[in-house]
């Protein structure tokens, strides 16, 4: 793989695609150099972010949520630290909460803003993180949950979902991991969540095999003392960055993931560095990472309205999963009306690419300059969709079409 290509398919993997005066731009400084810059963005604060005052603390508004998502998506296509919005985007399908759910526009926001804020950083301080945010209490009825009544949904989840997988634990640490969560509470006056005290069980526990389970460090803790975690945690990276997931693979992701405390950009690297010298399978592109993807590589902006109503059809929206798991991925997004709701997008797409854009220039020049700027590895289209590019009439026809072609959606 030549430096332009492997520069693109960092991008592809670990951000959302490039727009081709950036590829240029990656592809001079080379692959390693291009790596090193993704990860030194991640040190930064983000550049951009919501504004408060469209987020009122009121479950009833619904121009707030409207406003978080368009937002967020927004915020994806002008990415300046692609490496962290891509981690963001990760986090949300895997410590997922809805807003249909919590309701509150604001707890939504605050979920992704932490995962912007620390996706990156130690695995077990994002937990502890997420046990006590906002959105995800109210999406798993933490703040429900007391001493006299534990309600075990986070707890569950926790395990099963987010650090173990089935199999790791058994019912005793679900009730004790839900006794040592209680007593966390919420109010419309104030962003964070407080423990109350008197809400609280705080007897020992034992759980997962450790005594003395109290409280959210304790739990955190004893999850992060199981062997199991780093290989579960590094197999759905190596998933979701890589497209594999086989023993040997995810076995030395997970053993970079311990040797380095649990730390996620540890694991991210490993992960890169180990697609970067060949280790790598298809992943299927889910229609929002597809759609920023295909946004800017083309510079084109799409109405909030036509956007979201796309996505819809398309089957996933942020901030919107169907369920405590996520989107489902992978070959569901080959499901007939996933399909046409994409293909409609791609039109809409390269509607509003502007003329002079590099993506329509490279379009007029024919499919070889098109799958160029969009950095395919060689040989760019394959014989059957070189066959169904061939019968675009326009190049606003045939990047719709490659945008939607195999080579694409499988990054």
């Amino acid at each position: 793989m030549d430096d332009r290509r492997a520069v693109a398919w960092i991008h592809r993997r670990a951000g959302f695609g490039l727009h081709p005066d950036e590829l240029d731009a990656a592809a001079a400084r080379g692959p390693a150099a291009e790596l090193d810059r993704l990860f030194g963005q991640a040190g930064q604060p983000p550049a951009a972010d919501w504004d408060d005052a469209q987020l009122p603390l009121d479950p009833k508004d619904p121009k707030a949520r409207i406003y978080a998502i368009r937002q967020w998506l927004d915020l994806m296509v002008g990415s300046q630290q692609p490496l962290v919005d891509r981690m963001a985007w990760l986090w949300h399908g895997h410590f997922v909460s809805a807003a249909d759910k919590v309701r509150v526009a604001r707890f939504m926001v605050g979920q992704i803003r932490l995962f912007r804020r620390a996706g990156l950083g130690s695995f077990p301080d994002l937990v502890s993180s997420v046990a006590v945010d906002p959105a995800m209490l109210v999406y798993l009825d933490g703040r429900e949950s007391t001493g006299r009544a534990a309600n075990e949904n986070f707890a569950r989840e926790l395990m099963e979902l987010f650090t173990l997988g089935v199999g790791s634990y058994g019912e005793d640490d679900v009730k004790a991991a839900a006794a040592a969560l209680t007593g966390w509470r919420l109010t419309l006056r104030a962003e964070g969540a407080t423990l109350v005290p008197a809400r609280h069980d705080d007897r020992p526990q034992r759980y997962l095999g450790v005594d003395r389970v109290h409280d959210v460090p304790t739990v955190v803790a004893a999850l992060a003392a199981q062997p199991v975690l780093p290989t579960f945690v590094a197999g759905m990276v190596a998933m979701e960055l890589l497209g594999v997931t086989d023993a040997g693979t995810v076995g030395k992701l997970a053993a970079a993931f311990t040797a380095s405390g649990l730390r996620i950009d540890a694991l991210v690297r490993a992960a890169l560095e180990a697609g970067m010298a060949g280790t790598s399978g298809k992943v299927v592109l889910g229609p929002v990472p597809w759609l920023v993807m295909a946004q800017r590589f083309t510079g084109a902006s799409l109405g909030p309205g036509p956007r979201l109503l796309g996505l819809r059809a398309a089957g996933q929206v942020p901030m919107l999963p169907p369920n405590v798991a996520g989107w489902p991925g992978g070959p569901a997004w080959f499901a007939s009306a996933t399909v046409v709701g994409r293909a409609n997008l791609a039109a809409a797409v390269a509607a509003a690419t502007a003329d002079g854009q590099p993506a329509l220039e490279a379009a007029a020049s024919g499919a070889p300059a098109l799958a160029d700027a969009l950095g395919l590895p060689d040989p760019g289209f394959g014989p059957a969709t070189a066959a169904v590019l061939a019968d675009a009439r326009t190049p606003r026809q045939l990047l719709a079409l490659a945008l939607t072609s195999p080579e694409v959606v499988l990054a």
